[in-house]
């Protein structure tokens, strides 16, 4: 059976996203608030779909926005493969090893965050079970140095996971 998005607010940002844009993926521990270590700008919308503690999961989410939507690739924390391997798999079983790209935790991943079009707080608990994903399409991809922009990200070389 085909995924569908039945979260209204869910459906109406997944239908307005470009190419281009991205959406962050969030743990349930990810910090929001102002007073949070890294605050999430004002001017990202911020959706938490938890419904309870471990619900919806990274995955469900992910695979959902990877069906329902049009998404091309993934960037994580560096952090993710080792500690988090089984959702950083999901990542590269979607969209391809090459295109699951590292970046350092922080402050990088969070400025990068805050260049999100929307955070999607699921109630999932793992270690580093976040993503930002990138909106696409069927054409050329987009060169992770553009959507990064004007700040100097620190991209980390891809590990040899076999």
């Amino acid at each position: 059976m085909k995924r569908r998005i039945l979260n209204e607010r869910l459906a109406a940002i997944v239908a307005s996203i470009r190419h281009g844009e991205m959406l962050f993926i969030a743990d349930s521990g990810s910090g929001t608030c102002q007073k949070a270590l890294y605050p999430l700008a004002p001017d990202v919308e911020y959706l938490d779909v938890e419904v309870v503690t471990g619900s919806p999961r990274f995955e469900d989410i992910v695979r959902t926005l990877a069906e329902a939507g049009d998404f091309e690739g993934a960037i994580i924390a560096e952090d993710m493969p080792d500690q988090n391997p089984a959702d950083y798999g999901v990542l590269v079983e979607l969209f391809g090893k090459e295109k699951v790209r590292e970046i350092n935790y922080a402050p990088d991943y969070y400025d990068l965050r805050n260049r999100c079009k929307a955070v999607i707080q699921t109630g999932d608990a793992g270690i580093h079970a976040q993503a930002v994903l990138i909106a696409g399409y069927p054409s050329a991809d987009i060169d992770i140095e553009v959507l990064l922009g004007h700040k100097k990200f620190t991209t980390v070389p891809k590990k040899d996971r076999t």
